[in-house]
C-alpha cells in the first residue's frame, strides 16, 4: 500500500460521492426515501469494488480508511463547543438525554438479550454478536468502524462487516420508517409546523440548495496570509487525533490485552485541547462551522469505505439473526418512540422526538434530515438540545463501545449474562431518576403536548 494508492482511492471515492449526489437529484426514488449520496456511492463501491465485480480500481485496502477516519470525525466533535450553564440545565435537556442515552441502553440491552438467551443457542455465535445491533443502529458506520478495529485487534475479524451491515440496514430503515412514523403523525395531528410531509423544500429532497438560499459555510478566523483558514482547523482536528493515536500506541505497548480504540482516546484530548483553547481565549479563533466541515466530509468518506468493504459471503453467513435482531431493534426503537420519548419533551414531542429516532437508527445527520420534515425552520429546538446533552450522553456511549468488546472476549460466559442484566438494572435506574425528576412523565397522554 503506497501513498498512490491512498490517493487513488480517496479520488475514486470522491467520484462515487459526486455520482451518488448526482443520483440523488435526479431519480425520484433516492429523493423519496431520502437516501444520502454516500449511502449510494457506497453501495455502488460494494457492487463495483474488490468486494463485488472488481471493475472499480479501489484497493482491497478500502476498509482501511473506515477505522482511521473515525479518530478524525470524533477528534473534531467538541473543538470549539461553548455551552452557556442555562444550555446545559433544564426540564427539555434532561428529557432529552434520558430520550437519547436510554435508547443506547435499549438497544445494547435488547442485542445482548436476545443473542445470549436465544440466538446463540440456535447458531453458536460469537458473544459480541450481541453488540452489533446496537453498535449500528445508535452508533452508525463511525462507530462499526471502531469497534470493529477494535474486535479484530482481539480477535474477531468478523465484527467489522457484521457492523457495517447493521448500520447500513439501520439508516435506511431509519429514513424509511421515520417517515412512515411522519405520515403517521401528520394524520394523527401530532406535528405543529407541517401539514404534510410533501411540504419538505425541494433542496432537502435534491440536495442542491438555489442561489438565492444557499448559506455560509464558515467564517474566517485566521489572515490567509499567515495560514489557510481550513489548515488552521484541519491542524487543530490532527492534533487531537495524533495524540489519541500515540497515546493509544502507548498504551497498547504496556497493556496490549485492553485495546482501547484510538478515537476514545483522542475525544479525551479533545477535551483537554478545548479546555485549554477556553482558558487561553485562543477558543475565538475556532470556527464551529469550519470544524463541522471537516467532521461531516470525513463521515460521508467513512461511510462510502464502510459499506465498499463490507464482505458479502459474511453477511451472508449471518443473515438470519442478523435480519432477527436488526427486526427486533426497530420494534424496540418503535416502542420507545411512543411510551418513553414521546413523553420527555415540554413541547414539540413529536418535532424533537423524530430528532431523536434519526440519531438511533443511523446518524446525527439522519435525526437533522427526519426533524427537517417535520420542522422546516428547526424551531423545536432539536438539533441544539441533542448537541447538548451528548456532551453528559458522549461518555456514556464510549464506554458501551470500548468495554464490553474486552469484557466478551475475556471471560465471555460471565460477561454474556452480566452485562445483559447490568444493563437492564441501568435502564430501569435511569427511568426511575427521570421520572422522579420529571424528565419523563409516562401518566400523561401523547395529546397533552399538542
Amino acid at each position: 500500500m503506497t501513498l498512490w494508492t491512498v490517493f487513488t482511492d480517496v479520488c475514486l471515492m470522491g467520484v462515487l460521492l459526486l455520482v451518488g449526489q448526482i443520483l440523488r437529484a435526479k431519480l425520484k426514488i433516492f429523493q423519496k426515501l431520502l437516501i444520502p449520496p454516500a449511502l449510494i456511492a457506497g453501495f455502488i463501491g460494494l457492487v463495483l469494488g474488490p468486494k463485488g465485480y472488481a471493475i472499480l480500481p479501489l484497493s482491497k485496502w478500502i476498509g482501511v480508511y473506515a477505522g482511521v477516519l473515525i479518530v478524525v470525525v470524533f477528534a473534531a466533535m467538541p473543538i470549539g463547543d461553548r455551552p452557556t450553564k442555562e444550555q446545559l440545565s433544564g426540564q427539555a435537556i434532561g428529557g432529552f438525554f434520558l430520550n437519547n442515552t436510554g435508547i443506547i441502553i435499549l438497544q445494547y440491552a435488547v442485542g445482548m438479550l436476545v443473542c445470549t438467551y436465544f440466538l446463540n443457542k440456535i447458531f453458536n455465535l460469537n458473544p459480541g454478536f450481541g453488540l452489533m445491533m446496537a453498535t449500528g443502529f445508535y452508533g452508525g458506520h463511525g462507530t462499526a468502524a471502531a469497534v470493529g478495529s477494535a474486535y479484530a485487534a482481539l480477535g474477531w475479524a468478523d465484527a467489522a462487516d457484521l457492523g457495517m451491515t447493521t448500520a447500513t440496514a439501520g439508516i435506511v430503515g431509519g429514513i424509511v420508517f421515520g417517515m412512515i412514523l411522519i405520515n403517521i403523525g401528520v394524520r394523527r395531528g401530532w406535528t405543529h409546523y407541517v401539514e404534510k410531509p410533501s411540504d419538505l423544500p425541494p433542496e432537502l429532497r435534491t440536495g442542491l440548495i438555489p442561489p438565492e438560499k444557499q448559506k455560509q459555510g464558515g467564517k474566517i478566523t485566521v489572515s490567509s496570509i499567515s495560514v489557510d483558514p481550513m489548515a488552521f482547523h484541519i491542524s487543530v482536528v490532527a492534533l487531537a487525533s495524533i495524540l489519541g493515536y500515540y497515546t493509544t500506541e502507548l498504551i497498547s505497548a504496556y497493556y496490549p490485552k485492553i485495546g482501547i480504540p484510538a478515537y476514545c482516546v483522542s475525544i479525551l484530548w479533545v477535551f483537554v485541547i478545548n479546555k485549554v483553547l477556553n482558558v487561553t481565549g485562543t477558543i475565538e479563533y475556532i470556527d464551529r462551522q469550519s470544524i463541522n466541515r471537516i467532521s461531516g466530509t470525513c463521515t460521508d468518506f467513512l461511510i462510502i469505505s464502510g459499506i465498499a468493504s463490507i464482505n458479502t459471503k459474511i453477511v451472508l453467513l449471518y443473515w438470519q439473526p442478523l435480519l432477527f435482531v436488526c427486526a427486533l431493534g426497530f420494534v424496540a426503537t418503535f416502542i420507545w418512540f411512543f411510551y418513553v420519548g414521546g413523553k420527555c419533551s415540554p413541547y414539540d414531542w413529536f418535532e424533537r422526538d423524530m430528532m431523536n429516532f434519526g440519531h438511533a437508527t443511523g446518524v446525527t445527520a439522519t435525526g437533522i434530515l427526519l426533524q427537517r420534515v417535520v420542522d422546516p425552520d428547526m424551531k423545536s429546538r432539536g438539533m441544539e438540545d441533542d448537541a447538548i446533552q451528548f456532551i453528559f450522553n458522549r461518555p456514556i456511549h464510549i464506554a458501551l463501545q470500548v468495554l464490553p468488546p474486552i469484557l466478551l472476549t475475556n471471560a465471555p460466559l460471565f460477561w454474556s449474562h452480566a452485562l445483559c442484566w447490568i444493563l437492564v438494572a441501568s435502564l430501569i435506574v435511569l427511568l426511575g431518576v427521570s421520572y422522579v425528576l420529571k424528565w419523563w412523565r409516562p401518566y400523561e397522554p401523547l395529546k397533552r403536548y399538542r
